[in-house]
């Protein structure tokens, strides 16, 4: 009997990356919609372009004044400096609170990664009341990482109620922004969500949305439709492409898929769908996120 193929499931994998890998993304080139007075906005440019050529000392400066004078980039980027141990000795504490500062004023990066710290512990006692809350004020206004993880706290339970409508809305939200993760995630929950009837078209869209921006948990899953006839007319053939490229970019369960569908293609097939593979790994490859 050949074994079942089924997409990914929603895991505590995507929960540690979304949150650890965003934390310790550099966050240092930003564009913000507030108002500044010329003089203060030529000294932060000329900051930030000292930050990214090095001079960390003249950064500092620049951005602990700004800050001190209540100027909302100032706090964030004096914060990252803290974070990131840029010039001067790693800490969280001086961190949070500049975050805190910030995200106080609106600003929905410094929002963001406030929540994180909550989220993870960092500094702080682990919160994820807190981590919810910040999270919400920062997908309110658009920001697609928190709308993300905003969503597997309401898929999850975590710091507030169990709500699958929250989680689709907040995943709809992000994936209507291009993110892939949101994208998958929705797939999934289209695909065999709690108290959800399967639509297998509108996994089947979003998948390939996702599979296209070369993420490889995406394109596992849209083999595994084409394999089982879900959404779509079967196609063994564009099974085995789409496997073929999750495995090559680092989807271990993609393996175990190739060759369970090879054995219901012939040996030509298999040439072409290798064939085939190789036009999507130029047009769709990416490293795995």
């Amino acid at each position: 009997m050949v074994e079942a193929l089924i997409p990914q499931t929603l895991s505590r994998r995507m929960d540690r990356v979304s949150v650890r890998q965003i934390l310790n993304r550099s966050l240092i080139v930003l564009v913000f919609g507030l108002t500044a007075c010329t003089a203060d906005r030529a000294e932060l440019d000329a900051a930030v372009a000292a930050l990214k050529q090095g001079d960390f000392e003249a950064a500092y400066h620049t951005f602990y004044r700004l800050a001190r004078n209540g100027d909302v980039k100032g706090q964030f980027y004096l914060a990252q400096m803290y974070r990131e141990g840029k010039g001067l000795n790693q800490d969280y504490a001086k961190a949070f609170r500049w975050y805190r500062q910030a995200a106080e004023q609106g600003l929905d990066k410094a929002q963001h990664n406030l929540a994180l710290m909550y989220h993870n512990g960092l500094e702080v006692p682990k919160d994820l009341q807190k981590a919810a809350k910040w999270y919400r004020e920062a997908a309110e206004q658009g920001y697609v990482e928190s709308q993300q993880n905003l969503a597997l706290l309401y898929y999850r339970g975590h710091g507030v109620s169990k709500d699958m409508e929250e989680a689709l809305k907040w995943w709809r939200a992000a994936a209507a922004q291009g993110a892939v993760r949101a994208q998958h995630n929705l797939a999934l929950m289209y695909y065999k969500g709690p108290g959800m009837e399967p639509d297998y078209g509108k996994a089947l869209k979003l998948w390939r949305k996702a599979a296209e921006q070369g993420f490889a948990d995406s394109q596992n899953s849209l083999g595994t439709l084409y394999y089982e006839g879900q959404g779509v007319e079967r196609d063994y053939i564009q099974a085995y492409a789409w496997f073929r490229l999750a495995e090559a970019g680092g989807e271990d369960r993609a393996k175990l898929n190739l060759a369970i569908v090879e054995t219901k293609m012939t040996s030509a097939e298999v040439a072409q769908a290798a064939r085939l593979s190789e036009t999507y790994s130029q047009k769709y490859s990416k490293k795995r996120n």
